[in-house]
C-alpha cells in the first residue's frame, strides 16, 4: 500500500494517539521522570540487545555518536549502566545495565503495565480486542528501522 493510498487522517489520528499515550506512560509513573526518552529508550535497548558497543547504542537509537556518549555519561552517573572491556576489540567498550539499571527497569515496566491495565479496563469490549488484536502489528511497526 502506498502512502497515496493509506487514509492520512487516520494515519495522523494513529500518530497524534500513540504519541499521546507514549507521553502519559513516561510520566504517568513515577521513578523514571527524570530519564529523557533517550535514556529510557537506552536501558531499554540493553535489556533487548545485550550488551552493546556506544555506536551501535547510536545506530539504534538514530541519534549521533556525541549525543549516545552523553546519554551514556548521564546513565553511569546515575549507576544504571556500566562499561565493560570488548572482549575483542580493546579500543572499544560494552554498555550493559548494573543491577540498579535491571531493578529500575523492571520496576519502571510493572508500573507502566499496571497504568495501562487500569485504563484498558476501562474501554468497552470492542476497543479492548482491537487495541490487543493490533499489539503485534504495532510491535512490528515499532521495530522497522
Amino acid at each position: 500500500m502506498t502512502d497515496d493510498e493509506l487514509d492520512q487522517e487516520a494515519v495522523a489520528t494513529l500518530r497524534g494517539a500513540v504519541l499521546r499515550l507514549g507521553r502519559r506512560l513516561r510520566y504517568q509513573t513515577s521513578g523514571d521522570a527524570d530519564l529523557s526518552a533517550t535514556e529510557l529508550a537506552v536501558l531499554g535497548r540493553i535489556g533487548l540487545c545485550g550488551p552493546m558497543a556506544p555506536s551501535a547504542l547510536a545506530r539504534a537509537e538514530h541519534v549521533k555518536p556525541p549525543s549516545m556518549t552523553k546519554v551514556i555519561e548521564s546513565l553511569q552517573e546515575r549507576g544504571l549502566v556500566r562499561r565493560d572491556p570488548h572482549p575483542t576489540d580493546g579500543r572499544q567498550c560494552l554498555i550493559s545495565r548494573t543491577e540498579a539499571g535491571e531493578s529500575f527497569v523492571a520496576k519502571t515496566r510493572a508500573q507502566r503495565t499496571a497504568w495501562l491495565a487500569a485504563h484498558l479496563a476501562e474501554l468497552d469490549p470492542a476497543d479492548l480486542q482491537a487495541l490487543l488484536a493490533a499489539a503485534p502489528a504495532l510491535q512490528r511497526l515499532a521495530d522497522l528501522p
